[in-house]
């Protein structure tokens, strides 16, 4: 059976469809008795069970944006961006309301804050990367919530959404795996130092390791990409040629460090062990098959989705989830 339409609605209620339209986006300066036959009529088809319709009543743009950086579209497979994107939708999906993408490149200026503003949104998710955290500065004043998935570089209003993973404790579970594989001389492949979430894997790291009294100084800091995990790998490797166990703290930049590795000849895991972070698509397809902290990626932009249309509707909510992260334990460590 076909769903009904608008034009259904006002052929019903007797009115035109520009007055039933008015009617069900909530307008009062209507004809009382017209407002009453278009939701006898809506109510009689079975209208206002259409998302749209509902959104109208209550005054809202029935959309949610999606920012993500401009590169994370040239592959949608094996980045952080793509589960968390498809969480995000899912949420969306589920709670009725549109998803709108707004691709952001590292120049971007005042177009995308404008189209916050425009009102043809409800709010944001932001799927933080490096790439973008520059944008962070325009939306913190953003008109409509923000949901920030990952911690931008700028600070925040006590009430602001932000969904994270524990990379804190996901930090301590790489360093315990290693030393537990009986791994002494560690390095570290850290992401971008202006990211709170790098950080703190940093930090989870450290306190992990001086617990066992093992040194944390070989680091080298990478951008979260194969290409940087490899150059990283190369410059750890040329300073710590002894290395037998490595935490690169994304999968990507753990693929490229492996490449570097095998390239000089070093066994993985025999003489060096590797673990990543993330746990996206790429940890099972490369050889070995990625050890790997897992991030709750696609629950992480559920949870985004959930919370900023809890807020919207006025619940009360935990605007500070961090979702826990996990050990995989595959071939590379």
């Amino acid at each position: 059976m076909p769903r009904p339409t608008l034009v259904d609605v006002a052929k019903i209620a007797g009115v035109s469809r520009a007055t039933a339209a008015r009617v069900l986006a909530g307008e009062t300066k209507v004809d009382v008795r017209m407002a009453a036959a278009v939701e006898r009529a809506a109510k009689e088809l079975g209208y206002e069970a259409n998302s749209a319709a509902r959104v109208l009543r209550g005054g809202r743009a029935g959309a949610i944006a999606l920012i993500v950086a401009f590169n994370e579209l040239d592959s949608l497979t094996g980045t952080f961006f793509t589960s968390v994107l498809k969480g995000a939708a899912k949420g969306l999906y589920a709670g009725e309301v549109q998803p709108v993408l707004l691709p952001a490149d590292h120049e971007e200026g005042d177009r995308i804050p404008r189209f916050l503003r425009s009102g043809a949104i409800d709010g944001a998710i932001v799927i933080l990367q490096h790439e973008i955290t520059h944008l962070a500065r325009a939306l913190v004043d953003s008109p409509v919530p923000i949901a920030w998935v990952g911690r931008p570089r700028v600070a925040l209003a006590p009430d602001a959404i932000v969904i994270d993973s524990d990379n804190y404790g996901g930090g301590r579970l790489a360093a315990r795996a290693l030393v537990d594989a009986g791994r002494r001389r560690l390095g570290i492949i850290a992401g971008p130092n202006d990211m709170e979430p790098a950080r703190e894997r940093i930090r989870g790291w450290r306190d992990e390791l001086a617990e066992h009294g093992i040194d944390d100084s070989p680091i080298v800091h990478g951008e979260f990409t194969l290409v940087s995990g490899s150059a990283a790998m190369a410059r750890l490797l040329k300073r710590h040629p002894d290395l037998d166990g490595v935490f690169a703290s994304s999968d990507l930049m753990a693929s490229g460090a492996i490449r570097v590795l095998q390239a000089a000849g070093r066994d993985v895991p025999s003489d060096v062990a590797v673990i990543g972070f993330d746990d996206v698509s790429i940890a099972t397809t490369m050889d070995p098959t990625l050890t790997t902290v897992r991030q709750p990626l696609e629950d992480m932009g559920r949870v985004a989705a959930e919370t900023i249309l809890a807020v919207l509707q006025g619940r009360d909510v935990d605007r500070r989830p961090i979702l826990s992260t996990t050990l995989v334990q595959r071939e590379s460590a």
